[in-house]
């Protein structure tokens, strides 16, 4: 076999085994995919035993000994065949590459001693078919990637009918040797872990998309059959819209494309925005989840939205208001650490700021405004480019080559102003965050702070080359007329939305909720001329039509889902409106991002030991801005490491946030919403370690998220009446997310300007004439910022000739 170990070891391990009779065997090499405990009826009738423990390895990376002398039989009720001697009949194996892209071997017929790494780390059962095994491993209800399979009968005498004793069997441990860090019990030896998920050779996964690769062949059926698993489908009764002939449909109520919407209708058009779910705004709502308690439940800052679109669209009538925040940062330390509970405390007080960092080195104190005015300048080099689509000379009509020259000129304007930030602008668009930051400052703690903002919606280390370039998320807000500043909304970020929503129904346009599109309807190209599109089908049938559709969905469910592009990716022989090589862009664009989303509601205020509450329940300075529980560059590092190996971070990066602080219209009174942001928590994550699909394990994770809150405000886990984790998994299922995505891909040098969604597509334009991209997913990216979709109104209304 060829790429033997996708491991760098000088002795890779090498698992050996063979019948009863030594007629035939196995030698599997390198660390394997996933090993576990089958309690299954397939199972146990194939092997002949009560449960059958298996390694499994990768076709590439397994040896069948004497081949020819193993029958392959298909048992009842699957799909994979298993693998028998052909003389003793003794089982050997399971081939199950066809819906798990792996081959299983028994470890009862291994030779030898069996490396840690072979053995199993969680049990697999069917239904509540939950055995009562006295050991230190977790129990499954369903395969570790997917949903429970219907189509195998559970065994008619089962060992244990007690869903309780699944949640008992969690805590028994013969050796006590429990891991909070990873949510189960390890071996002496933890095993290696693939960084990739299983290839199977056609599409099975149901609870989390696989990784994209060139081997799974996906049929249409199984698209569509994916879809309504990966979104939570609408909870209440979609009406349909008054008229069915409309001038432009939108796909997705989120800021961007209600910002459209009110554009196109103050300009005359018959707009209808159609919303999956039962709320408008996308990411940037407000939920009541816990009585009395309103949540910002995905965004949660405001500061990006462009100011001119508050002006032009009034927003302020329907109540858009922001409320500033300072101090604007506090990282705490604790009281027994290096820094002896000393704290830093940053925001418009300059003097403030200044002392604070002073206590950590006088030099970075000394330092601080010239980074603060290297970010501005660089801040006003990068602005021209927000108000517009990526500028292309001499591209589209007369109205659109006049705005792309004013745009330029705009931008060499700011450039001769600021020609000297031009180098170094180039600089922190393909630097490290670390190059830069260690340039300016010394201290671990200041620079562990500002280094947070680098990792926003992104899975890379700061060590990473271009991660500089989101250090402008510091310095990119403005609120109320003042730049740099960072905001909460009066009544959560829903405030947002639904002023949009109230202009653009204002202007005409329509909304409809809990409209979920099944398709994207288009005519076929034709004459050498492209396809166009014609509306959209809905999911109960109903088809709206319009000769323009603007998607504010991610670029993968608008290209891929919405229209039929992932099945012929795949290899599947189906038409489809896409070029090839665009479709195949676009599938495996980089949506990694590893956030995590909890929103908390608590009896009282966090009290940091470093800075202690006030005794009135009064909220301080400490309980305003960002609050970072990282002092180190090393504990973002060390996460960064542990995420892209698929583990979720044992320390993540966490970011707190405390809106009730300052509007009281969030919270009841006394009590608080607490907003926790955490980075490092990859969507695909090793199977050796768990599943987001499985609550216990995301429990686990807030858990442990809690526990390092406590460690700087003790009883903070005491004070939490109600918690909403919203995992990558979750993020994808409530808001479209794919891969759990909040920047609807990578803000990655390769996917910005002109490169968003796909180089020659940067202009809102696709490859279906009349189909736009209003979304995150086109340029400028992701931030409830509007410009994406003030942009792309605007694109809009230039192809119309509508000035």
């Amino acid at each position: 076999p060829t790429n033997l170990n996708q491991h760098s070891t000088l002795n890779p391990p090498v698992l050996t085994g063979s019948c009863k009779c030594g007629s035939v065997g196995f030698k599997g090499y390198g660390v394997s995919a996933i090993n576990f405990v089958c309690h299954c009826s397939v199972c146990r009738l194939s092997s002949g035993l009560p449960y059958l423990t298996a390694a499994c390895f990768k076709p590439e990376t397994i040896e069948w000994v004497n081949e020819s002398n193993i029958v392959k039989k298909l048992p009842p009720n699957s799909k994979n065949p298993r693998y028998y001697c052909g003389k003793c009949d003794d089982y050997i194996g399971e081939d199950a590459t066809r819906v798990l892209g792996f081959f299983g071997v028994p470890l009862h017929r291994a030779q030898g001693e069996i490396n840690d790494v072979y053995k199993p780390n969680h049990h697999i059962f069917y239904g509540f078919r939950v055995a009562n095994m006295e050991d230190e491993i977790p129990k499954w209800q369903t395969l570790p990637d997917g949903a429970v399979a219907s189509s195998v009968t559970p065994s008619a005498n089962p060992i244990v009918q007690d869903k309780a004793q699944l949640d008992a069997n969690l805590v028994k441990s013969s050796t006590g040797q429990f891991d909070s860090n990873y949510g189960f019990y390890r071996k002496d030896v933890q095993p290696l872990s693939p960084t990739r998920a299983p290839e199977p050779l056609v599409y099975h996964f149901t609870e989390s998309d696989p990784v994209p690769n060139n081997v799974t062949t996906i049929t249409p059926e199984k698209v569509q059959e994916r879809v309504l698993r990966k979104y939570i489908h609408s909870p209440g009764e979609f009406v349909s819209p008054e008229r069915l002939k409309r001038d432009v449909i939108i796909i997705g109520a989120g800021h961007n494309g209600l910002v459209s919407a009110a554009y196109l209708a103050k300009h005359g058009l018959d707009v209808c925005v159609l919303e999956r779910r039962h709320v408008v705004g996308g990411a940037a709502v407000t939920e009541e989840l816990y009585p009395g308690f309103k949540f910002s439940r995905a965004s949660y800052l405001a500061g990006l939205f462009r100011p001119s679109i508050i002006q032009e669209l009034e927003l302020e009538q329907y109540g858009f208001k922001y409320i500033t925040r300072d101090p604007s940062s506090f990282t705490p330390t604790k009281l027994d650490s290096f820094y002896k509970g000393k704290y830093l405390l940053m925001g418009s007080d300059t003097k403030m700021t200044l002392d604070s960092i002073a206590q950590f080195s006088k030099k970075d104190a000394d330092n601080y405004m010239k980074y603060e005015d290297f970010l501005s300048d660089v801040r006003e080099l990068v602005q021209p480019l927000l108000d517009g689509p990526p500028p292309v000379p001499f591209d589209g009509k007369w109205r659109e080559q006049r705005r792309t020259w004013h745009q330029l000129s705009n931008l060499a304007r700011v450039a001769w102003q600021r020609k000297h930030a031009i180098i170094p602008f180039y600089e922190l668009l393909t630097a490290p965050a670390t190059h830069i930051l260690d340039r300016y400052f010394e201290s671990e703690i200041l620079k562990t702070t500002l280094a947070t903002d680098a990792v926003i919606g992104s899975i890379a280390s700061p060590k990473h080359a271009g991660s500089a370039y989101v250090l402008l998320h510091h310095v990119m807000g403005e609120a109320a007329g003042r730049k740099g500043v960072w905001s909460y909304m009066e009544g959560g970020m829903g405030t947002i939305s639904r002023s949009i929503a109230q202009s653009a129904q204002k202007f005409g346009a329509e909304i409809a909720t809990n409209a979920t599109v099944k398709r994207i309807l288009y005519h076929e190209a034709k004459s050498g001329q492209p396809a166009r599109v014609r509306g959209v089908e809905m999911k109960d049938g109903t088809i709206i039509e319009a000769n323009t559709v603007l998607s504010n969905a991610t670029p993968y469910h608008t290209f891929l889902e919405l229209l039929p592009g992932l099945a012929r990716d795949s290899g599947h022989p189906e038409s489809s409106p896409l070029p090839a090589d665009f479709a195949h862009h676009i599938r495996f664009q980089d949506y990694s991002c590893g956030a995590v989303k909890i929103n908390c509601a608590v009896s009282k205020l966090p009290n940091f030991s470093c800075y202690p509450s006030d005794p009135s329940g009064q909220s301080g300075p400490q309980h305003r801005g960002t609050i970072h529980f990282e002092s180190r560059m090393e504990e973002i590092e060390n996460a960064a490491r542990e995420a892209g190996m698929g583990i979720p971070a044992a320390r993540p990066v966490i970011e707190m946030t405390i809106p009730s602080a300052l509007d009281p219209t969030v919270a009841p009174a006394g009590k608080h919403v607490v907003q926790l942001f955490i980075q490092y928590a990859p969507y695909d994550v090793d199977p050796k370690v768990g599943n987001w699909a499985d609550e216990r394990f995301k429990n686990m994770f807030a858990d442990r998220v809690f526990s390092i809150i406590d460690e700087f405000a003790p009883g903070f886990s005491s004070s939490v009446l109600y918690r909403d984790i919203l995992s990558p998994l979750d993020l994808e299922r409530i808001f479209g997310l794919h891969r759990g995505s909040i920047m609807h891909g990578a803000l990655s040098l390769h996917q910005l300007m002109h490169a968003r969604p796909a180089f020659g597509f940067g202009r809102h334009r696709t490859p279906v004439d009349g189909l736009y991209l209003c979304g995150a997913g086109a340029h400028p990216g992701g931030g409830v910022m509007g410009a994406a979709g003030k942009n792309c109104a605007w694109q809009v209304l230039s192809d119309r000739n509508i000035a």
